[in-house]
């Protein structure tokens, strides 16, 4: 399936795909923020918003967290969920959301 179109390398692409394949299965994923809107710096992190109808379990979260900290990327990746955030926040992320991942474990692009 397509890249997102995301402003990255496509290696990183890649191990944030693993990442979120191994850890986020069955949430659907959208990056937000500079690197969504194809802004970013050489260093900017990059923002998910991992869409669910609960709050991920405090394992689950830690689980991503650790995945992503513990990786090879260049950049820091920032977490959100989905359930815990307010409606202004979610406005701003639905305004230049691309979905990374599907619910349906499988990454698409948007267009």
């Amino acid at each position: 399936m397509a890249e997102p179109k995301l402003d990255m390398q496509p290696q990183h692409w890649a191990m944030v795909r693993s990442i979120l394949q191994r850890h986020a299965a069955g949430h659907e994923v959208w990056a937000f923020g500079s690197r969504a809107k194809g802004t970013a710096k050489p260093y900017s992190d990059l923002d998910l918003a991992i869409i669910t109808s609960e709050p991920l379990s405090l394992a689950e979260g830690a689980a991503l967290a650790d995945a992503f900290a513990d990786s090879e990327l260049p950049w820091r990746v920032d977490l959100v969920d989905w359930a815990t955030t307010g409606s202004a926040f979610r406005r701003l992320i639905e305004r230049d959301k691309v979905v990374v991942q599907t619910n349906a474990k499988t990454p698409s692009s948007t267009d």
